[in-house]
Order: C-alpha cells, then sequence, then structure tokens
C-alpha cells in the first residue's frame, strides 16, 4: 500500500457573488476578503465583521435611509468599498475617519491599486475595482 502526502493547500478564494445578491451582503464579503483589522491584538488579520456591523451595514445601503455616518473601523472598511469597491457611487454614506486607519484597514493587494501621498493623505485612481 502507499501512501501520497497531499500538500496543505492554500484557502479556497472567496467566490464571485452572485448578481442578485442584496448590497449589503456583497459588502460583508468584499470587506472579509479585502480588508484588515487596522489595530488592537489582532492587527493585520482578516476581517470577521461583527453580527451589529453586519445589520448596520444592511441598514445602511439596503435600507430607505438618506443618510448616514459612519465611525472606527467599520467607518475605514466602508470607506475602502467606497473608493474601490462594490460601495463605489454611493455617495448618501459619510465616514469619520483618517487616512492612517483606513491605509492600516487595506490589505495589501488594495493598498497596491490606492496611492499615499508624502502627508499620509490616500487618493484611488479609479481605474481599478476589486470584487470578490
Amino acid at each position: 500500500m502507499v501512501f501520497v502526502e497531499t500538500p496543505v493547500s492554500a484557502p479556497e478564494p472567496v467566490e464571485a457573488a452572485p448578481v442578485l445578491m442584496p448590497l449589503s451582503e456583497q459588502l460583508s464579503r468584499w470587506i472579509g476578503h479585502f480588508c484588515r483589522v487596522p489595530n488592537g491584538v489582532r492587527k493585520g488579520d482578516r476581517v470577521d465583521l461583527l453580527d451589529e456591523q453586519k445589520q448596520l451595514i444592511k441598514a445602511i445601503y439596503d435600507g430607505l435611509a438618506m443618510e448616514h455616518v459612519v465611525q472606527g473601523d467599520l467607518a475605514s472598511y466602508l470607506a475602502l468599498a467606497a473608493m474601490c469597491g462594490p460601495a463605489k457611487g454611493y455617495p448618501h454614506v459619510r465616514f469619520v475617519v483618517d487616512d492612517s486607519l483606513i491605509w492600516a484597514a487595506a490589505s495589501p493587494e488594495l493598498q497596491s491599486i490606492i496611492g499615499r501621498d508624502a502627508q499620509g493623505r490616500l487618493w484611488f485612481s479609479g481605474k481599478a475595482v476589486l470584487t470578490t
């Protein structure tokens, strides 16, 4: 009998979001794939949104309210999604977050398409929108 050792493979890529998936679900998946925890003990880990955060995203992007203000880590994730992800073009959300927190929440993949000037301000050329 011959045993073949199979190598450990990389995690499976996130499967593409169906077209009919609500924007809140698309955002939750996108954040989990492209964003990182910006500070604390888990700094640099992939984001695992809390149920409360998912509910807030649902209220903002799937609800009927006209304007929302978001703060903290969630604001950095949603700002990234508005800059170069599935929330691009949704002007009814304002983010209370500084550029350094947004940069810290960006995965290396996002950082490769987002520019950062000498003062730490972020910019995005708009040439690539990342989807899962």
